[in-house]
């Protein structure tokens, strides 16, 4: 099938680029000698998953229960739930999770982790925990150090529970434009994790589990030595925001465009101009726009829930009824 044939809008992946950015960070963990797990988060694909653990993953990471439920249901066998699991149902659901997979959650709260044991016997699973640190994020996580040790001896009292170690996401640096103030934040953010786990082991209790990071840290947290475990998500796919970062000291990313979104033109009002079916509810708008393909001269903006807009402003608009045209998305999540 042409591609111009299929139906809109429609997400398009490029299986060459797809599989070089899988293959790319492979290596780059490979190198580092450390472990990747990647977010599912995007493509939230069994499937997906199945080729990344294939390539040398070593799991797979959920933002909520929910994705984590279709995963372990998809055959998808070790699986790290990122955000606190709360509340009698969803933990009970957690367990059933943790009967198909091993799994491991991250929590932030002493209550929660008492709920979760009792759970956890009522169902007879023993599920991992990982304790979140809030390294900068300013979301989720208990503060770095003793807050951090408190809630890892309630997990080690816990019976029905294991602690598996720590958690520290800095997200709010993923984006940051200038390699260097992405490293000194990334390095910043690292000193605190590690130093919660120097303060866990000195205290007796074991902490060799270390996760975190992202794609727009994924260099700089493999040659850090901090971290034992990566979370890359958008590497897969990428989007235009990241594409604007500096990755290396001022190289330019190491990963390709692999994924975009075709719309076609259903009206042409005037002549410098053309709807498109891709709205809001078609594409992401967290960050901005999205930016369409071969297209010079041409402006986009919503124009609604399914409609969107090219405005050519110093020509008329090429485009004729029932032409496609392709964009990548600001945030590929």
């Amino acid at each position: 099938m042409n591609i111009t044939d299929l139906d809109t809008p429609v997400l398009l992946v490029d299986g060459e680029a797809f599989d070089r950015n899988m293959a790319r960070m492979a290596a780059l963990a490979g190198e580092a000698n450390i472990a990747w797990r990647p977010h599912a988060k995007a493509h939230k694909s069994p499937q997906v998953a199945e080729l990344q653990v294939t390539a040398g993953a070593c799991g797979i990471c959920c933002a909520k229960l929910g994705e984590a439920e279709v995963m372990a249901a998809g055959g998808s066998k070790d699986i790290l739930i990122t955000t606190p699991v709360i509340g009698a149902s969803k933990l009970m659901r957690l367990m059933q999770v943790a009967n198909q997979a091993a799994v491991s959650v991250v929590a932030d709260d002493a209550s929660n982790i008492e709920e979760m044991n009792v759970c956890a016997h009522t169902a007879g699973v023993r599920p991992d925990v990982v304790i979140e640190v809030d390294v900068g994020q300013g979301r989720c996580g208990v503060a770095p150090g003793d807050a951090a040790l408190a809630l890892a001896r309630t997990v080690m009292e816990a019976d029905w529970l294991n602690f598996k170690g720590l958690q520290g996401y800095q997200g709010a640096i993923q984006m940051t434009a200038s390699f260097e103030e992405r490293k000194q934040a990334a390095d910043d953010a690292l000193a605190k994790l590690t130093d919660t786990a120097d303060l866990i082991r000195n205290a007796g209790i074991p902490c060799d589990y270390l996760t975190g990071g992202g794609t727009g840290t994924s260099v700089i947290d493999a040659a850090a030595n901090g971290l034992t475990e990566l979370q890359p998500g958008g590497y897969l796919f990428m989007d235009s925001n990241y594409r604007t970062i500096e990755w290396d000291d001022g190289n330019t990313t190491p990963f390709e465009q692999s994924l975009s979104v075709l719309a076609g033109v259903i009206s042409k009002p005037a002549p410098s101009r053309c709807i498109i079916d891709m709205g809001l509810k078609a594409v992401s708008s967290d960050g901005g726009p999205p930016a369409p393909v071969g297209m010079p001269g041409a402006s986009f903006k919503f124009a609604g829930e399914e409609h969107g807009e090219l405005t050519w402003e110093s020509g008329d608009c090429p485009l004729s009824l029932g032409d496609k045209v392709r964009f990548v998305p600001t945030h590929c999540d």
